[in-house]
């Protein structure tokens, strides 16, 4: 153990030592190294102008997308003797691609009790499985007992009612009201009704099923699945509608706007790639006698490659820095949203290594050359 621990502390001061030194070289050249730096920054910046804009476009869009339900599909007993069973809510929601699922009964009208007759009549559903949360359906706290229920937020003013509060006729039953809701996409339909608890009966039939997956990858999968976790007598009044068309849309508009980023990356980091490579070289011409002389004096073509690509990515990494920092600024006060944090580190760490391959080949030209022939003078 003492002989490799030797062998491993000799190594990182060999490195600290070709560290040090091309950090030195580095200041000794400040033309070329202003020259990587800024290359190096440029392409920073320029991707995070750019990629970084179509990134937050391509999440703009998806959002759009995805408002109009891409993950949504309805199961719906359309004759009304699917005769489709509580349990069907259970067996569904235990799909690790289900975001949530709810089922609704038959609708029935239902008018305000302290008007009587001749009031305005609302649909009341009866709800089955969890509530699904903000921002699909916000609710004053309810604990489902029987006989109540929950006024949609256009159907209280469709009853009359100044307040979420107060009975409802439903013949030949009543029910109370003991809150309100809103809900949104894709459940915005049920603003217009009232949602009762279930009742103690087991024999209660639901009428339709509304899930939500969690991916729009997972409606196909789902869409095959639905009709047999029913658990239907008759299948043959079953009716599925999905967002199918709308998930494939959305796969093609986040691969097209993808593919649009990757090639502009690819172009930036190639161009940097490029001109830090012709810099490098142009540094490692103006210095081929240092390192002749290094060759001479015992350096391996190993530490000469190392020197040079050290002192590259050393340049690089203030280069990227102060383009990431200036690009990141321009693209908050242009757009007043910051760049990912991930994806910036992401450029920083590409134009840094983007900058260390272009420094190799002329940092190999360099080890290779003859030293006898590079200190001969004419």
């Amino acid at each position: 153990m003492s002989a490799i621990s030797f062998l491993i502390s000799r190594k990182a001061a060999r490195l600290a030592g070709l560290g040090s030194e091309s950090i030195r070289i580095a200041r000794s050249q400040p033309v070329a190294s202003a020259v990587t730096a800024v290359i190096v920054g440029g392409v920073c910046g320029v991707i995070l102008g750019t990629t970084g804009q179509t990134i937050q476009a391509e999440a703009d869009v998806l959002d759009l997308i995805d408002e109009a339900g891409t993950r949504s599909i309805v199961l719906i007993d359309r004759t009304g003797a699917a005769a489709i069973p509580q349990s069907a809510i259970r067996r569904i929601a235990a799909l690790s691609t289900v975001e949530w699922v709810i089922g609704l009964g038959q609708a029935q009208d239902a008018t305000n009790s302290a008007i009587g007759s001749g009031a305005t009549r609302v649909a009341v559903r009866v709800i089955h499985g969890d509530l699904p949360g903000p921002p699909v359906l916000q609710h004053t706290p309810w604990h489902r007992q029987p006989g109540t229920a929950l006024v949609g937020s256009e159907a209280s003013g469709m009853l009359g009612l100044s307040h979420p509060a107060g009975g409802v006729d439903i013949d030949p039953w009543q029910l109370a009201v003991v809150g309100s809701f809103v809900a949104n996409e894709p459940l915005t339909f049920l603003n217009q009704s009232i949602l009762a608890a279930p009742s103690e009966k087991s024999d209660e039939q639901i009428r339709s099923i509304y899930v939500v997956a969690r991916t729009p990858q997972d409606v196909a999968g789902l869409t095959d699945v639905l009709p047999e976790l029913a658990g239907a007598v008759d299948r043959s009044g079953l009716a599925l509608e999905t967002s199918e068309a709308l998930a494939a849309v959305r796969t093609a508009v986040a691969g097209e706007l993808g593919r649009y980023g990757r090639n502009l990356v690819s172009l930036v980091l190639g161009v940097g790639l490029l001109l830090v490579g012709l810099n490098v070289y142009g540094a490692v011409t103006s210095k081929r006698r240092d390192f002749g002389r290094r060759r001479a004096l015992g350096a391996s073509r190993a530490d000469i490659v190392q020197l040079v690509a050290l002192q590259t990515v050393s340049v690089a990494l203030v280069g990227a820095a102060a383009g990431l920092g200036i690009g990141a600024a321009l693209v908050w006060r242009w757009t007043g949203d910051a760049p990912e944090t991930g994806f910036t580190v992401a450029v920083g760490v590409l134009a840094v290594l983007a900058a260390l391959a272009a420094s190799l080949p002329p940092a190999i030209v360099a080890a290779f050359r003859d030293p006898v022939r590079v200190l001969r003078v004419p």
